[in-house]
């Protein structure tokens, strides 16, 4: 790996395994291009100890095509292993070839797999194929190794839908050679991340300190690699999560795309917010609302909760998210194409979704998916979601609907000054029927139902601060959360707090939690969910919403700092 390319955020990983025991570094580099279906690592074996070392590297592959580990084959094809179930092929191959290889059954009767022919000798069967639930092993003999010489192997797997594709793909890889992987992945990304020196914010970059500025480049990737083909986003891509329930983050829920979709637009990356819009037509029901979670294929996810499966904030944030990209990219094109097939549907939802006693919307569960009531967080989005519609209404000429959502928006809006600030605690509660104090009610004043230095969102983000404050720094999502802990400290938490502080001309305090926020991520740079009081990281390692705040927390921050120095720039006021 180049020097340079050490140095740059890029989605090449780099993973160091050393043993001063036995006097052995391996270091793995990898990647998936950013084009074509092809996974790839770059292994280097070195040899620290004083002594020649005579070595051999193994690969296990155990896969679960489909989901399941039934009716899966794994074949040899000449210098090529082939794993496939009906149209799912995986073909593995590298530079030099493997010379040893065993496939065999794997998880059956007893059977383990091939892993443990490779551990009980070092040395594999041969056998060429097996089928059912399936395994496989390859394996490479190294050269001799002197003391501190090294050596590569270079390793790829190819994905596609037939045989004679993957193929294809394969033979490409191995006349463009092996470098050329790493190459184009390294100036694919690079050149994605040089278009934030578009951005009015960008002449400020340099005044961010390092580990700040590194988190935001790594945020905007990490984002971007939570996004599938079809326009959705997983909440997360960790796997180790299953070992706490038989299910995964890898889900997307509407509000985390919505949050993404505003941050991608803030730093112009407009056509994949474009692409999200085109996945939220594709999931939103007949009735104009979205449920608890999808698939990324947009089949209706896994859920804990009973029928009817609502988070009304799903449905707001999405339309919000709509009239964030017409705010910042003026585009005519965008906002006709999902007027009918998102704004109109999901609007009309929303405003018969509003309960004519209180002027706030019905009951549903909250943001965190635990409680259902009528929320401050949850209101206020749809407020934001309404008052979108309203801006984008007037702006294609739809008059009439304009009307109606304007007028329920302005009622909404009432509602919530008059039924959710708690007087007696000089704060907002959490909602209708809860006092307690809770970070997501900072949604009063970033969807805009105050502005952030009137004095009772003043005296809320304060006392947010101050009670829910940890040892480590962080913020907590409310007082006595118990999920994964005794208040953990949220990300996304710390960041809102960040951003309030960016608004109402704090910056000192707004760096300082953004740094907080980029000192507790995991040495990738990756971001969790939360962070113990020892600051930790637990739960989900990435949570793209940790990342999509984080993007907005520093655009926001580098806003204020420019118009503190009394430069004018073209900005979107909240």
């Amino acid at each position: 790996m180049p020097e340079a390319c050490r140095r740059t955020i890029s989605n090449i990983g780099e993973t160091v395994f050393e043993n001063p025991d036995i006097g052995l570094r391996t270091t793995v580099w990898e990647a998936v291009h950013p084009s074509v279906n092809i996974f790839y690592r770059t292994f280097e074996v070195r040899n620290t100890s004083s002594v020649p070392k005579h070595l051999r590297l193994f690969s296990n592959q155990n896969y679960r095509i489909l989901e399941t580990k039934i009716g899966e084959t794994a074949v040899i094809d000449k210098r090529t292993l082939i794993h496939y179930k009906r149209d799912r092929y995986f073909l593995h191959a590298s530079d030099p070839a493997f010379d040893q290889h065993a496939v065999g059954t794997a998880e059956w009767k007893g059977l383990e797999g091939t892993w443990r022919d490779m551990e009980d000798d070092a040395s594999l069967s041969g056998n060429p194929v097996a089928h059912g639930s399936v395994d496989s092993t390859l394996g490479w003999t190294l050269p001799e190794l002197q003391p501190e010489e090294s050596t590569m192997i270079h390793y790829w797997i190819v994905l596609g839908k037939k045989y004679c594709n993957v193929l294809k793909v394969h033979k490409r890889v191995k006349e463009a050679g092996r470098r050329a992987l790493f190459h184009h992945n390294f100036n694919f990304w690079n050149s994605f991340t040089e278009r934030v020196a578009v951005l009015p914010e960008f002449v400020r970059m340099p005044q961010l300190p390092e580990i700040v500025s590194k988190c935001f480049y790594r945020s905007l990737l990490t984002v971007v690699a939570h996004m599938d083909i079809t326009g959705s986003v997983i909440a997360s891509c960790d796997s180790d999560i299953k070992q706490f329930g038989a299910d995964l983050y890898s889900y997307c829920w509407p509000r985390d795309a919505a949050w993404v979709c505003l941050a991608l637009d803030r730093a112009r990356y407009h056509h994949l917010s474009a692409e999200i819009f085109e996945f939220f037509t594709k999931i939103i029901t007949p009735r104009g609302n979205f449920l608890h979670k999808y698939t990324p294929a947009g089949d209706f996810g896994s859920t804990w909760h009973p029928v009817p499966m609502i988070q009304i904030d799903e449905t707001g944030l999405p339309l919000y998210a709509l009239y964030n990209n017409w705010e910042i990219a003026r585009s005519v094109w965008t906002t006709g194409r999902y007027y009918r097939t998102l704004v109109i549907p999901a609007a009309n939802y929303l405003v018969k979704a509003i309960n004519r006693e209180t002027g706030l919307p019905i009951s549903s569960f909250d943001l965190w998916e635990e409680r259902k009531g009528v929320h401050t967080y949850s209101a206020c989005t749809v407020y934001a979601g309404l008052s979108g519609a309203y801006e984008l209404s007037r702006s294609l000429g739809d008059y009439d609907s304009a009307n109606v959502w304007k007028e329920a928006a302005d009622r909404m809006k009432q509602s919530i000054l008059e039924r959710l600030y708690d007087d007696k605690l000089k704060r907002f509660r959490r909602s209708l029927d809860d006092p307690a104090l809770d970070s997501s009610v900072f949604a009063v004043w970033y969807f805009g139902i105050l502005p952030p230095d009137d004095p009772k969102v003043v005296q809320t983000m304060e006392a947010i601060e101050r009670e829910l404050k940890r040892p480590s720094g962080g913020i907590a999502r409310y007082l006595h959360d118990n999920y994964y802990g005794y208040m953990n400290s949220w990300i996304i938490c710390t960041l809102w707090l960040s951003q309030w502080h960016s608004a109402v001309g704090n910056l000192d305090r707004a760096l300082e939690l953004l740094d907080w926020c980029a000192a507790h991520a995991h040495p990738t740079g990756l971001m969790p969910e939360q962070i113990d009081d020892r600051g930790m990281p637990l739960s989900v390692l990435p949570l793209a919403w940790s990342h999509s705040a984080y993007v907005l927390a520093v655009l926001e921050y580098l806003q204020a700092l420019e118009k503190r120095e009394g430069v004018s720039c073209n900005y979107l006021e909240k």
